[in-house]
């Protein structure tokens, strides 16, 4: 209310504790940005432009946004019933892109594309209260466990990525998006490559492996990892498991039960090698990917594959941290991996008290190498991202011209035209 304004004399438009005013608006979304929001029917949401933007009023008057399922937002560009969207970003996905345009590639006369790296990256998660030697989440006999299948998924990652992604997406060695400032680069000193180590701290791979060789190293590595666990181990197999500890474990894979995952390659690959030494590695394909969180919460998952979102401060608290206090994160995911490591703990807090950039690179690294310690988690790829649009139907100079992980396209949408 105009009338109860002002400010000198801390009256800012309402009588303090009456909230009959904001209940009264709850149902009409409010706010200062480029467009309004009129209706939402038939899957459809309608914006129209505010014509008192604080940027100036949009160029383009209405938007719509479709709700669509992925694999019908490259051919609504294709067929002319979307102009813009954001499809998963395979190899299948670019060469469907490349077909359409006459010169071959992904941006051409008829859509142009678009690509930054994914804020968050794909990981294959191990339980460590499912996955462990003697009801002992953290001892060494428990991360040796695994380790051992760790170091046999990790050989993989480079084979299964490229398949599914080609240039779209990288493997990583961190369990940590690659668009982090805290994210460890393949030029620092103690750089090193996920779980390519044995049980000694020796080196698994040599350059002149093919993968077969690899392969066999791996799977050599594994069985010292698993030695190591208390497992039994004769004529190159394992025999007998040590106590809370087993012959074959579950991984889980939201794959729409297709096998239609980034990681669904390393499972069958590990899956088929694991054989050769006696243990059985069941891949769980899920049509319905939230049964892979049911499960999750439900403690009947040992391994699955999914993907975290990052945020632009990498803040490891809510995703690692068990409570150096006593107290868990609320709300917090550390429930999936159950690691209880009161030095990662201190570690985290201690990055969050300090704003020198450079220290909490440092702590960071180390919280890093921890996890990596635990074997709770394997990092697999970093993705990247792509935006569409319809070259024919889509101005492109006006488009948002430097378009990054942490600057969208519709951060500058009031300049958007149709051409």
């Amino acid at each position: 209310d105009p009338a109860k304004y002002d400010y000198d004399n801390n009256q800012f438009g309402f009588d303090k504790g009456d909230l009959s005013t904001v209940k009264a608006k709850t149902t009409e979304p409010m706010g200062a940005g480029p467009y309004k929001f009129q209706k939402f029917e038939n899957g459809v949401v309608s914006f129209e432009a505010n014509e008192s933007y604080y940027l100036g009023a949009p160029h383009t008057k209405y938007i719509n946004f479709l709700e669509s399922q992925d694999q019908d937002k490259l051919n609504g560009v294709i067929t002319g019933t979307i102009d813009i969207t954001d499809p998963s970003y395979s190899q299948d996905t670019a060469k469907a892109i490349a077909a359409e345009n006459s010169n071959g590639e992904v941006t051409g006369d008829k859509i142009t594309t678009n690509t930054v790296d994914n804020l968050g990256y794909g990981y294959l998660g191990i339980s460590a209260k499912s996955v462990n030697v003697g009801g002992e989440p953290g001892s060494e006999a428990s991360k040796n466990l695994r380790k051992a299948f760790a170091t046999v998924f990790a050989n993989y990652r480079n084979v299964t990525v490229d398949s599914y992604y080609g240039e779209a997406a990288s493997v990583i060695n961190y369990p940590i998006s690659n668009t982090s400032w805290a994210a460890p680069q393949a030029t620092d000193a103690d750089y090193a490559i996920a779980f390519s180590k044995d049980v000694n701290g020796n080196d698994i791979y040599t350059s002149d492996m093919d993968d077969a060789a690899k392969e066999e190293a791996a799977l050599q590595a594994a069985l010292g990892y698993f030695e190591a666990a208390g497992y039994t181990v004769a004529d190159g197999k394992l025999t007998a498991a040590p106590e809370g500890a087993k012959m074959e474990y579950e991984v889980w894979i939201p794959a729409d039960g297709s096998g239609d995952h980034p990681s669904f390659m390393m499972l069958n690959l590990a899956s088929d090698a694991l054989k050769k030494i006696g243990m059985s590695l069941v891949v769980k394909d899920l049509a319905n990917s939230a049964d892979l969180w049911t499960g999750i919460e439900a403690d009947q998952v040992p391994m699955w594959c999914a993907a975290w979102g990052a945020t632009p401060d990498p803040d490891m608290y809510q995703i690692y941290y068990a409570g150096v206090d006593g107290k868990a994160a609320a709300g917090g995911s550390n429930y999936m991996y159950d690691i209880a490591d009161p030095e990662l703990d201190q570690l985290i807090m201690d990055a969050r008290a300090s704003l020198d950039q450079a220290y909490r690179k440092t702590v960071y690294k180390a919280c890093l190498d921890i996890i990596v310690d635990w074997a709770v988690e394997v990092p697999v790829y970093q993705r990247q991202n792509a935006i569409i649009f319809s070259t024919e139907r889509v101005n492109m100079d006006t488009v948002t011209p430097d378009i990054t992980t942490y600057y969208g396209w519709m951060a500058e949408i009031q300049n958007l035209e149709l051409a």
